[in-house]
């Protein structure tokens, strides 16, 4: 009798480890087909940046050649968002007529688990006092899975700046804080909802809330009239977790 028990259990091995080998196996495809997509519009951004260059026509405008050429293949591409030695290097989409567009879908707004990196429906890119950028933390390290790293101050002072560049031009962004929080408790630090300052005080309340909540002090902080940047994605230390970084462009640099 043991021994039909200890087959059938060895049976059952068998089957639930074949399953979560396909399940893995069909998530690495996922992830790879993806990232192959990413690749081909990163070719893309590179080379048309680099034929601009050639032609010495890079200040003619002031519009970054390699998003315009992203831009005309999707309106909704309006940005690229970097930071130098980590895997952050996609193309950001803004698509406010609906929530979330791109949490699903990739750059030719087919379904992708992925996703594609978005500014938020919230925003106006043109006017925002801080503009929110969500990507998926993929298990792979891709998309925005590094921002994790930033709980720690030395990948901080590695990695202090987000590049970001729009149609416009390229902006840089000094981090002042990084944060883990847990959404939908029903008293959130709404970080997700701030986009557009009502004044001076509101604004230094919502930076100093992130300072409060940051894992230490970065050394730098933003006064009222600096454009900021939030990045977020998801984090498992906490239920419905968030994994926070902020930025202040970089222009009259305050510490």
């Amino acid at each position: 009798m043991r021994k039909w028990i200890s087959r059938i259990l060895f049976v059952v091995s068998i089957i639930l480890l074949s399953i979560s080998l396909y399940f893995l196996m069909g998530m690495y495809l996922e992830d790879r087909k993806s990232e192959t997509g990413f690749d081909n519009i990163r070719q893309i951004h590179e080379e048309q940046e680099e034929a601009d260059q050639e032609d010495d026509m890079n200040d003619s405008d002031g519009v970054d050649p390699g998003l315009l050429a992203l831009h005309e293949m999707n309106p909704d591409c309006i940005g690229w968002i970097k930071i130098e030695g980590t895997a952050i290097d996609y193309p950001v989409m803004y698509h406010p007529e609906e929530k979330n567009y791109y949490l699903r879908r990739n750059f030719e707004k087919e379904y992708d688990v992925s996703g594609t990196p978005f500014l938020s429906e919230l925003c106006d890119p043109e006017d925002a006092d801080n503009l929110i950028i969500y990507g998926h933390h993929m298990s792979s390290g891709k998309m925005f899975a590094a921002l994790d790293q930033y709980k720690s101050e030395e990948f901080f002072q590695e990695h202090p700046v987000i590049q970001y560049s729009t149609l416009h031009g390229e902006e840089q962004y000094q981090i002042i804080a990084a944060f883990a929080i847990p959404v939908y408790t029903g008293h959130d630090f709404e970080y997700y909802s701030f986009t557009k300052a009502e004044d001076a005080e509101d604004y230094m309340s919502f930076v100093e809330e992130c300072k409060k909540r940051s894992y230490y002090d970065t050394g730098y902080t933003a006064q009222y009239g600096d454009k900021l940047i939030t990045l977020s994605t998801c984090e498992y230390s906490h239920k419905n977790g968030r994994m926070v970084v902020i930025g202040k462009q970089i222009e009259n640099e305050r510490r």
